[in-house]
């Protein structure tokens, strides 16, 4: 069930180019989120592209970015489920989606050579905040459903049993009375 929307500047990616990117970057994110490339989680796996004109949709200090750098910029958002990856394992995604990016556009993006020009953001959707087909979808059911490694139930379960034990200590309520 992972997302990657990639916002890009206008004219900076051929249709080649985000056919490449979109095969490349599916088995990241699916590995990054599952532990493993199935079939089942490519079905469920979205990639979006959304190209911004950079002279009245992307501003860079407060000004149209009429002067961006060799490549363009980017900004690659994907969305797991929270408990889904370990730090680790993003930092892994925040490599590999890099590598696959500077490849692909032709540009060195060894770090801090494109620390202005783009970032690769993981965002983890709350326990409980995710769903499909009417239902709340959480990450035991997601790992089942797309194919992932059976391994990972152990670190996200002691991830969402710490995070409930934080609760209860601390009186979170979990509803509204």
């Amino acid at each position: 069930m992972p997302i990657l929307r990639i916002t890009y500047q206008r004219g900076t990616l051929t249709d080649s180019q985000k056919y490449q990117l979109a095969e490349e970057l599916t088995p990241v994110l699916l590995v990054g989120e599952v532990g493993t490339d199935s079939q089942a989680g490519r079905e469920a796996t979205h990639l979006l592209f959304q190209e911004m004109d950079a002279s009245s949709e992307w501003f860079v200090g407060g000004k149209p970015d009429l002067n961006s750098p060799k490549g363009g910029r980017f900004i690659l958002e994907a969305w797991y489920l929270e408990g889904a990856a370990t730090q680790s394992e993003k930092s892994i995604v925040h490599y590999q989606m890099n590598k696959i990016l500077s490849k692909v556009i032709g540009v060195d993006g060894s770090f801090p050579n494109r620390l202005k020009d783009w970032w690769i953001i993981v965002n983890e959707v709350a326990e409980g905040a995710w769903g499909a087909s009417g239902v709340t979808v959480g990450i035991e059911a997601a790992n089942g459903a797309l194919g992932g490694s059976a391994g990972r139930s152990e670190y996200f379960n002691r991830y969402l049993s710490a995070k409930q034990k934080v609760a209860g200590t601390f009186g979170f309520p979990t509803v509204r009375n």
